[in-house]
């Protein structure tokens, strides 16, 4: 796998993206502790009674606060153990938003370690026209957003600021309790260029007080709330639940296996792993499974980072569900190896007419590799301009030592506009596009546009990459 070429970028795997809206008022007897949570808790202040009946956004209510913080638990992994080890934060902060007859609050924040998850509360009296009398104009239509994060060290002497495209309090990821909408924010965790573009090993313990205000959408208007003191905390060591390692090393004709060392966290684990293939590329994937004594299994996908080690890798994923015992098994599957070896096929654009948006199912073999039919599937067409290609890849037989998959060819850890193509795109008239292919398993996706296309008779796709999955097939014993 080569390297990317700026390595402290790292692309979170799992897509992070914004929820809003929330309502609960918190307080703790000291701030500098680690600060359980009881799901018990009631808000503090009452907000101003709303009819929600009124409202023609139609949010779902709870009956209790114990349904707000299962709402929460449902969606964040591992926030129930991170209360129960006092992981979260819950600020003792609200207020009031400009020109509204209501409140803002930040209720808890857990800073896991990739992610800042921030639960936070909108009184509903803040969502209707405070101006009006009339009941037909004075509550909202059009869900509330949150449009940015902004974060301000107490010294004036830091600031950043997170944006992502505007996203609303819908009902589907909001509830409401006692004249309250509950939602969430998920960030990066803060950085010194602060996104989702981060390197992991910078992850460190973290105690620090911010303003924190918010830039909120609501009735067509922008609206700046005040900068609330709020309290950041990131304990490492108590994210860990368990370290295991184990001794042995597996070994083919092809590649050699080591795994040195498997941390289990409350949000986020990994293994770190040697790995050899003598003159070939590894990929950047791994297929395993956790086993447990009692026979149960947690499948996982690992995907590969470089670390400053020859040789040595780290591999990222989602703590299983349930605790794990002091020995459990590592099986890995199978490991991605890249193969430069070209793959060419032809598309009759003749049968997209009038540049208008139309699919074609077609299942026809276009290649075929380590004892895999490649079929290209469906063609996607929009304007005439964009095309997507489906490709599926049929193994021959079912457990083969080696079979061609889908894969992400551009490493994970790299920018969009840094990432190298893999696909060239060529017309019958000799003009010329990159793309680059996408995938997993026995699926692939080439997504490319060109005006070029619209005149297009026939168009030539060339995959200069491919992925083999080779077969491991071993159990590694762990023990902590």
């Amino acid at each position: 796998m080569k390297r990317g070429t700026n390595k402290s970028k790292w692309i979170l795997i799992v897509v992070s993206l914004m929820f809003f809206a929330i309502g609960a008022y918190f307080f703790t007897d000291s701030s500098e502790e680690k600060l359980a949570v009881s799901t018990d808790s009631k808000p503090m202040r009452k907000a101003k009674a709303v009819d929600l009946e009124e409202f023609p956004l139609q949010w779902r209510e709870v009956d209790t606060f114990e349904q707000v913080n299962d709402f929460y638990e449902e969606r964040i992994h591992g926030l129930s153990l991170a209360r129960e080890k006092g992981l979260t934060v819950r600020p003792q902060e609200s207020t009031p938003i400009p020109d509204k007859d209501g409140r803002m609050q930040i209720n808890e924040v857990w800073h896991s370690g990739t992610t800042i998850h921030v639960l936070y509360s909108i009184d509903l009296s803040a969502l209707t026209r405070k101006d009006s009398d009339d009941e037909e104009t004075k509550y909202l239509v059009q869900p509330p957003s949150v449009e940015s994060i902004n974060i301000k060290s107490m010294n004036g002497s830091d600031q950043q600021s997170f944006q992502q495209h505007s996203q609303p309090l819908h009902p589907r990821d909001t509830v409401v309790f006692e004249n309250r909408v509950y939602g969430l924010i998920q960030l990066p965790p803060i950085t010194e260029k602060w996104g989702y573009n981060f390197d992991p090993h910078d992850i460190r313990d973290y105690d620090q007080e911010f303003l924190t205000s918010f830039s909120l959408r609501i009735d067509h208007r922008t609206i700046e709330t005040k900068g609330m003191p709020i309290r950041y905390f990131h304990d490492k060591d108590g994210h860990v639940l368990q370290s295991y390692r184990t001794d042995e090393v597996y070994t083919d004709d092809l590649v050699t296996v080591e795994p040195t060392s498997v941390n289990i966290g409350v949000a986020s684990s990994y293994v770190k792993m040697k790995i050899k293939a003598e003159g070939k590329e590894i990929g950047q994937s791994v297929h395993a499974l956790i086993k447990t004594e009692e026979g149960s299994e947690h499948p996982v996908r690992l995907y590969l980072n470089e670390t400053e080690e020859e040789n040595v890798y780290e591999a990222w994923f989602q703590p299983p569900s349930e605790p794990l015992t002091e020995a459990v098994s590592l099986e890995l599957g199978s490991l991605h190896i890249h193969d430069d070896t070209p793959y060419s096929f032809t598309v009759d654009m003749t049968q997209f007419k009038d540049h208008s948006n139309e699919s074609v199912v077609l299942n026809e073999k276009v290649g075929e590799a380590y004892n895999t039919d490649i079929i290209l599937e469906q063609v996607d067409s929009f304007s005439g301009t964009n095309m997507n290609l489906q490709l599926k890849y049929e193994p021959h037989e079912a457990d083969q030592e080696e079979k061609l998959v889908g894969a992400q060819l551009a490493p994970m850890n790299s920018l969009q506009e840094e990432r190298e193509k893999f696909v060239e795109v060529v017309t019958n008239e000799g003009e010329t596009t990159e793309a680059n292919i996408w995938g997993h398993d026995n699926r692939g996706d080439i997504h490319f546009q060109s005006p070029a296309l619209r005149n297009a008779k026939e168009i030539t796709v060339t995959v200069n990459k491919m992925v083999n999955a080779h077969k491991l097939g071993h159990t590694f014993d762990l023990n902590n």
